[in-house]
């Protein structure tokens, strides 16, 4: 099944649902994940690329301290809404990561946390961070790995595909439209990128039953408020079946992640 690229739009609704259910069941977990690699130090200033409710940002202020400089760039002002809510000595700019506001060798680290696939213009992007980033600075960018390594995705992906019909499942494999490989390296190039390395993590999100984990990804991908009651019952009983295999004993459920974090050197 071919991967669709697909730019969400951004409702109060997937924001509550982002906030929900992705934070805790993933992004928190690969903050500090991403910021460790990134080699964030003491005073550095940091931008966090299309920065979304701004998790990885607050995991890169811990690091810069309050003598460093954390700016979230987002293009949703629904996003940094909700980011500014919970987070205090970081600076929010909407902003559209194609064209960024900023100088040129402006930040010592640029960071993209599972953004870039949703991204119009990937190689636009690329070439900003790159333009943004000081030459002796860093630039980090998380995406999703392989879908077949991640079962239960793989799993809801199917039993939407059967109960929904293809164009929703393609909307709901999105996220890993950059996991194909060689897909990023090409990108990379293509960018003007000639020195970069790539380090391959595996995790794990967990969602407290499969109801919520069948609920917050076709909200997220824009297919639930069509979905009528009958499709809803046919798709949760058979994922019922189909997806026990990744509940603990108290109905939690647990999927298996891979992360490729691509660290770029700017020149």
């Amino acid at each position: 099944m071919a991967i669709l690229h697909c730019t969400p739009k951004i409702t109060d609704d997937l924001v509550r649902v982002h906030e929900q259910y992705l934070v805790p069941a993933i992004y928190a977990q690969w903050a500090g994940r991403v910021a460790e690699i990134a080699e964030i130090e003491f005073g550095q200033h940091v931008l966090d690329v299309a920065c979304g409710t701004g998790t990885l940002s607050r995991a890169a202020k811990l690091e810069t301290g309050l003598a460093g400089q954390v700016i979230g760039l987002d293009i949703s002002d629904k996003m940094l809404e909700s980011a500014q809510r919970k987070s205090r000595g970081i600076e929010w700019q909407i902003g559209d990561a194609t064209s960024m506001p900023y100088e040129k060798n402006r930040f010592d680290r640029v960071l993209c946390q599972f953004s870039l696939m949703f991204i119009d213009n990937r190689i636009a992007a690329i070439k900003e961070m790159r333009r943004v980033c000081k030459a002796d600075g860093l630039i980090v960018v998380a995406t999703w790995g392989q879908l077949h390594l991640s079962s239960a995705f793989g799993s809801l992906i199917k039993l939407v595909k059967q109960y929904c019909g293809s164009h929703a499942a393609m909307r709901l494999s999105s996220p890993w439209a950059l996991g194909k490989s060689g897909m990023m390296d090409s990108m990379l190039l293509s960018s003007g990128v000639n020195e970069y390395e790539c380090h391959e993590r595996f995790g794990q999100a967990r969602y407290p039953s499969i109801r919520a984990f069948i609920e917050a990804h076709l909200r997220l991908a824009g297919e639930f408020d069509d979905l009528d009651e009958r499709t809803l019952q046919e798709l949760s009983s058979a994922a019922d079946l189909e997806l026990h295999q990744f509940l603990l004993p108290d109905g939690e459920l647990i999927a298996e992640l891979n992360v490729n974090i691509f660290v770029i050197r700017p020149d």
